[in-house]
């Protein structure tokens, strides 16, 4: 028997037999034991304020990823009385990473869903990809850096992270180490929003993969990192900037999370028609 401490944000938690704590076992035990009936989403939508994220053509991904968010938190609770939706942010203000991890805690929040856009240099790679915590390789690493380097723009980030460089190998390390008691979970629901969002969207399937965003290392759900699509491709900007086009990405976000509630059976009692 081993523990690992993650300090990052700086919330240590003691994990024992990490390889029992992953099976689906364990998973369901954990989400079923909610003490109330209302199934809990928190929607992440990325960046915000002065943290624009990637851009393209003026296209700024934390205006995508706000109107995506919103589009699916309406299309959730109109159609879901049971399911509370709730949103990090909902106009064009920045939160810090941890603080939106620490929002999704207090909500008790049954999944976690952060919502990004995607950039690359060579401008015909396009189609959605979504993460879970984990170690990248390649590319993956990259995206990951990408993404966290939000903190940066935290005024007192030094003090709120065990390591200063988000882009460097070490912090890659550090946050890919922790094993998420939620994974095999997490990347149950990855693979369903990815294949929804390819059906309803149109949009090339790039498949799960996993790497160490900040944003992931939530404790207390499964929590996925979604990237809709590349801002950098035209195809993909056309479709993200469009209200049908962002509408089809959050019909098919949310197809996918009633289709992981209902075969998991997470709402206890409350059934889903």
């Amino acid at each position: 028997m081993f523990f690992l401490t993650v300090l990052l944000p700086k919330v240590s938690f003691g994990i024992s037999n990490v390889d029992f704590l992953n099976s689906d076992i364990t998973d369901l035990f954990l989400l079923d034991n909610k003490n109330d009936s209302t199934f809990v989403i928190v929607i992440d939508p990325g960046h915000g304020g002065k943290d624009s994220g990637t851009s393209h053509n003026s296209v700024n991904e934390k205006e995508i990823t706000l109107q995506i968010s919103k589009y699916i938190n309406q299309i959730i609770e109109d159609n879901q009385p049971y399911i509370d939706v709730k949103l990090t942010r909902d106009e064009d203000v920045f939160v810090a990473l941890n603080d939106r991890i620490e929002f999704s805690q207090r909500q008790n929040a049954d999944l976690f869903i952060s919502i990004h856009c995607n950039s690359y240099s060579d401008k015909k790679v396009n189609g959605t990809e979504v993460y879970a915590l984990g170690i990248g390789q390649g590319e993956h690493l990259a995206i990951a850096a990408r993404e966290n380097n939000s903190v940066l723009w935290e005024d007192d980030f030094e003090s709120k992270y065990d390591w200063v460089d988000p882009n460097s190998i070490e912090a890659h390390i550090f946050l890919s180490a922790f094993q998420s008691v939620h994974l095999s979970q997490s990347i149950n629901l990855a693979n369903k929003v990815n294949h929804s969002i390819s059906q309803k969207s149109g949009t090339k399937n790039r498949g799960v993969k996993q790497a160490g965003f900040v944003i992931l290392k939530n404790p207390s759900s499964p929590s996925i990192l979604v990237e809709v699509g590349y801002l950098s491709n035209k195809s993909d900007r056309e479709k993200m900037t469009t209200v049908e086009g962002q509408k089809q990405i959050a019909q098919g976000i949310s197809d996918a999370i009633l289709n992981f509630i209902n075969e998991k059976s997470l709402l206890n009692s409350v059934s889903i028609n």
